[in-house]
């Protein structure tokens, strides 16, 4: 690798202007020098053609696609970084410098070909609800769950092959891309920082088209031995409780600024969630504004 790589950063977008232009800023933002974003539309109709217009130093194209995987699959054909970086449309990079962290984490494990941190769960309008809290690498937890979200992962280029994702997975295929990885023998390792957030939206997959998740895993469990041991329930909830109490940890790391949303969250409602709502994946004193 370079001193100085490029870094590309991948997004495939469709009717969710109302959260693009927080993609665009926190991928502007970021103080590592090297970057190029290339955003694949699908034809939005709602005002993100117009955002894409407007931006500059980006690279974007817009029309019809045959869904997310195609998208990221023309986004990768267009990059020419040694790095690829992966951020839906309504997701976002934590604060400035996370590629510049991530870079020089790669220049000194030369033999690592995935990098990824820790994430927080933001609403709509940019509130943090939670710290996602994500483990070491660990191979037979993979197999149980997706431990790696994907807008928190880097992936170095010589580790893919075109197409990037298999396009037949609506959902699941950010795992199935880790399952792959994973088989091939690719070397994983967490950083020690928050690198990204996923935004809870009513317009999201998990919340229009769960049964095609389910569907997604069954192949899973087919292809890539994806599946659960005995006693699912309890492990579940024991991994659910770790993520939950470690993410109190990173509370104290979120710095003031923040490359997605100028919304300021306090940390003590933030900890207050993390450690006293335990009883459902959404904290029950939340309300979406």
């Amino acid at each position: 690798m370079s001193e100085q790589p490029l870094v590309s950063i991948l997004t495939p977008s469709f009717n969710q202007a109302e959260w693009l232009g927080s993609n665009i800023r926190s991928v502007a933002l970021q103080t590592y020098p090297d970057i190029e974003h290339i955003v694949i539309d699908g034809g939005s109709t709602d005002g993100s053609v117009e955002l894409l217009e407007e931006a500059e130093g980006i690279t974007w194209r817009s029309g019809p696609d045959r869904g997310q995987a195609d998208a990221i699959n023309k986004a990768f054909a267009l990059s020419t970084g040694e790095i690829i970086g992966w951020i839906n449309s309504d997701d976002a990079y934590f604060d400035d410098r996370v590629i510049e962290d991530v870079v020089r984490f790669f220049q000194r494990h030369p033999e690592v070909d995935v990098v990824y941190g820790h994430a927080a769960q933001v609403d709509g309008n940019g509130r943090i609800i939670w710290m996602i809290w994500v483990p070491p690498f660990w191979r037979r937890v993979l197999k149980v769950t997706n431990l790696i979200g994907q807008p928190v992962a880097f992936i170095r280029r010589r580790a893919l092959r075109e197409p990037m994702l298999d396009e037949t997975y609506q959902f699941a295929m950010d795992y199935e891309l880790w399952l792959r990885l994973e088989r091939e023998g690719r070397v994983f390792r967490r950083i020690s920082r928050i690198t990204a957030v996923d935004r809870h939206q009513p317009g999201r997959k998990s919340e229009t088209i769960a049964e095609v998740l389910h569907s997604d895993f069954n192949r899973l469990a087919e292809s890539h031995g994806r599946g659960y041991p005995r006693g699912k329930r309890v492990l579940s909830w024991g991994f659910y409780t770790l993520r939950r109490a470690m993410g109190a940890i990173l509370v104290p790391r979120i710095p003031c600024d923040l490359a997605f949303t100028d919304v300021r969250t306090p940390k003590t409602e933030i900890l207050k969630r993390q450690l006293f709502s335990w009883r459902s994946a959404w904290p029950r004193d939340y309300r979406q504004p």
